[in-house]
Formats: C-alpha cells, sequence, structure tokens
C-alpha cells in the first residue's frame, strides 16, 4: 500500500510528546526556556501555535526570533508581521537581521550560514536550552531526494538530525531541535488554518531557480503516482541516519587501533595508516576535516586516494589539510599555504583578539586581560621567533606554521598548547576532536 500523507492537525499532545522524547535525559529535562525560529510561513507559524500550547501547560518561556536576511524587498515588513504575530500569541520576540554585504553567488548558502549564526547568538545571550526550527517531513525528503542526486554516502542521506547542537562561532552551543520531522507540511497547514492564524507565502517558494523548488515539484508528481513518498525517504533518512552511527563508531575503534592522538597545536596523528581496512576512507575524511578548518568534510573515496598518495610519496593534499608521513607517523596538518597565502588565496592576516574568537574555524582564542592589546596570526609567518621555543611544541615544521601564534602588546606570548609568559594571558582550545566528532556545527 502506498503512504497517504495524513491531513489531520498536529495536535499539542502530540507536540509535548515530541519535546518529551528528544529531551537529553527523559521527559523531565525537556527544555524550560527555548527558542523558536519563525519565518512566518505556515510550518513556522505552526511550530509558534503548538510551543504557544505547551507553554500554557508547562510554564515554558518561549523567545521567537525572526531572521530579516535583507535579500529582497518588503522583507522588513514581512519580519515585523511575523513578530506582530508571535507577540500576539504572548511570545517575548526579537527580529535579526543579516547586515553588511551579501554573496553574489551561494546567496542561499551565505543566508542559512547567517541565519543560524544570528539564531545561535540569540539563544547564547538569552540563556535558553534549546533552539527549535519547523522542518518537516516533506523537508527532509527534499534533503534526501537533493542528496542523493549528488551521490552522498549514509552521513549525508541521513538529513537532518531531530536533535543536534549548534554554536555562533567561539560561542557556548545550544541544542538544535526540529520536533516536526514526523509531521507532514499538509499537517501542518492544516494546523494553522484550524487555528484560523495567518500565515506568510515566500515568494521564492515557487521559483524554479532554486533547486529545492523544483525537487518539490517533482516529489509531488512521484507521490501522486505512488511511486515515491516523503514518508518512504524519511524512512531511508532514518534507516542511514543509525548507519552512519555504526560507521563513525567503528572509525572511531579504528582511529584507536591505529594509535590516534590529537594534538594541542592542532594537527592528528596515526602511528600507521591501514589500506586494507574498510573504514579508511571514511576516517581519513574525518581526520581531515578536523585539521583543516574547511566547512565541510571531502568525500571518502577522495580522502583515501590522498592519504595513500601521502603514504606512497610522503605528503598529499586535499581540501584544505595536508597529510604527510614523517618521525614515523601519518600526520593531518592545516595546509600552511591556506593560511600563509598562494596563487588566489591571500594569506591570513594579523587579526585583533578582543573577546572569545574562532580562529581559523580549528581554535577558540580568549584573551584574559582586557587591558592588553592582543593579536593573533599564523606561527608559520614568523616560525623563527619561536627561537629554542621550537623545540616545545613538538609539531612537524608544516604543523607549527599552521597553529596560532599570539601576541600581547606586539610581543609573542604564546602558541596554540604552550604559553611562554610568566602569567597565562590567553586561553586556547584546539578544536580538532570536536571536528572529528561533528555533533557541534559552528557559524
Amino acid at each position: 500500500m502506498p503512504d497517504e500523507p495524513s491531513t489531520d492537525i498536529v495536535s499539542p499532545d502530540a507536540f509535548a510528546a515530541r519535546l518529551d522524547a528528544l529531551a537529553p535525559s527523559g521527559p523531565a529535562s525537556a527544555p524550560a526556556r527555548f527558542a523558536i525560529a519563525v519565518s512566518g510561513g505556515r510550518d513556522s507559524m505552526a511550530l509558534a501555535l503548538l510551543s504557544r500550547a505547551y507553554a500554557q501547560r508547562t510554564g515554558a518561556w518561549v523567545l521567537a526570533l525572526t531572521v530579516d536576511h535583507g535579500l529582497r524587498a518588503g522583507s522588513g515588513a514581512a519580519a515585523r508581521r511575523c513578530a506582530a504575530w508571535c507577540s500576539a500569541l504572548g511570545f517575548e520576540t526579537r527580529i535579526l537581521q543579516w547586515r553588511g554585504d551579501k554573496p553574489g553567488s551561494g546567496v542561499q548558502a551565505a543566508a542559512r550560514g547567517a541565519r543560524y549564526r544570528l539564531l545561535a547568538e540569540a539563544c547564547a545571550a538569552h540563556r535558553v536550552d534549546a533552539l527549535m526550527t519547523a522542518h518537516s517531513a516533506d523537508d527532509q525528503a527534499e534533503t534526501v531526494f537533493m542528496r542523493l542526486r549528488r551521490g552522498a554516502g549514509a552521513a549525508g542521506l541521513s538529513a537532518m538530525a531531530e536533535a543536534s547542537r549548534i554554536a555562533a562561532g567561539a560561542g557556548a552551543p545550544v541544542r538544535l531541535l526540529r520536533p516536526l520531522l514526523p509531521f507532514s507540511r499538509a499537517q501542518l497547514t492544516a494546523s494553522v488554518r484550524a487555528a484560523g492564524q495567518d500565515f506568510l507565502d515566500d515568494p521564492a517558494n515557487d521559483d524554479p531557480a532554486f533547486e529545492r523548488v523544483r525537487v518539490r515539484a517533482l516529489l509531488a508528481a512521484l507521490d501522486e503516482q505512488a511511486l515515491l513518498t516523503p514518508a518512504a525517504l524519511g524512512r531511508t533518512a532514518a534507516r542511514l541516519r543509525d548507519a552512519d552511527r555504526r560507521l563513525r563508531a567503528a572509525e572511531a575503534r579504528l582511529f584507536d587501533r591505529l594509535g590516534g592522538c590529537f594534538h594541542g597545536w592542532g594537527g592528528v596523528s596515526l602511528d600507521r595508516a591501514d589500506a586494507a581496512a574498510p573504514d579508511m576512507g571514511g576516517l581519513a575524511a574525518r581526520l581531515i576535516h578536523a585539521a583543516s578548518g574547511e566547512a565541510h568534510p571531502p568525500g571518502a573515496d577522495e580522502a583515501f586516494n590522498a592519504l595513500a598518495a601521502a603514504c606512497g610519496t610522503g605528503a598529499a593534499t586535499l581540501a584544505g589539510a595536508l597529510i604527510r608521513t614523517a618521525r614515523g607517523r601519518v600526520w593531518f596538518l592545516r595546509e600552511p599555504a591556506a593560511l600563509l597565502g598562494r596563487s588566489g588565496v591571500a594569506p591570513a592576516p594579523s587579526a585583533p583578539l578582543t573577546g572569545p574568537t574562532l580562529w581559523d574555524g580549528r581554535f577558540i582564542l580568549r584573551p584574559l586581560d582586557q587591558e592588553k592589546a592582543f593579536a593573533v596570526e599564523p606561527l608559520g609567518r614568523n616560525l623563527a621567533s619561536l627561537g629554542a621555543r621550537r623545540a616545545l611544541l613538538a609539531a612537524p615544521a608544516a604543523g607549527a606554521a599552521g597553529t596560532p601564534a599570539i601576541y600581547c602588546d606586539g610581543a609573542l606570548i604564546g602558541v596554540a598548547g604552550a604559553s611562554f609568559g610568566r602569567v597565562t594571558r590567553f586561553a586556547c582550545e584546539a578544536l580538532a576532536q570536536e571536528r572529528f566528532a561533528g555533533e557541534i556545527i559552528r557559524f
């Protein structure tokens, strides 16, 4: 029998059950303070209505956040209208604006990054327990289909997780929850209409210039013919998420078996590579991602080929990382040229440190003395300044080149993993292990 999409409304009881199921330690740890991302569309207004019912039942405090991307005329007015609806529902509301220049290409990806950064910043400022978005079963199906088109593996086809964590730069992570993933867009629309709640329809949702709009139309046609349904694609995503968890656990065991080590200066190393290990490509991709600072890991096949090339010739580069064999180990390092400059890539400048800073996607730096002038730059710009202290870093030269050098009032006072002052004036946290785990996304 083909899946029949339900048009029943989503009840407050069903929503409360979802939040209980997503609570980290059972229903007693369900969020008491949470934020909701509300665009004014039908799905997010359904989330707002359900959140109001939940707050009335439990006493939870809810913050409604609306992002004005400023990408089209009237976006400000739409954001204000959405905020007014949320205020009428009894929520504290905030409109978050994406300011500054917008890119000429890749606008959707840039807007998504800006949106999550702004949302995470607001969540941190208001000390909420979680951020909730209104992604539905249809959104999940569209994501699976688009990633299938690109030939994604288990990690990509597992699509959107019901619970994850995000952070704005160096900020503390906040739980990101998608409690509406089990429910269809039709159910959410029915819920909003049953409540008599107005909503906005984004004109971009009908613009075939966007891939997701074309995929939405195709999936609707396939569903009509009972050839492929959102529910089936959702089940595929859930099964592949389980498969991905098992793969990642196997890769972590392989990392331990190969003598894997995360280093405070930002690199990762193995005491050997095992080309016969079935999980070697996936492990190599995650290690490249951990060391590179890039937003996304390479494919497993590409990563395996780069690792094999490095083991054969001594070095290979991929996705912002340098793989080298030295000192009897296999090293995954930040590619020095990505920071020091090369054709088409400007060198990373010396930058002031005025507060907690995410540097190169790989370190969180925190100046501890607000009366001093701190700055950071890649150590490779002045590696000789270490002098005899160079031996203390215990890193290959290429690895040392990509580590952050911290200056205070113009004097070098330390690098990642080593402080040279009599009093420690900065804190430096390497994120390679966090990036390897992949449980936190920083925007």
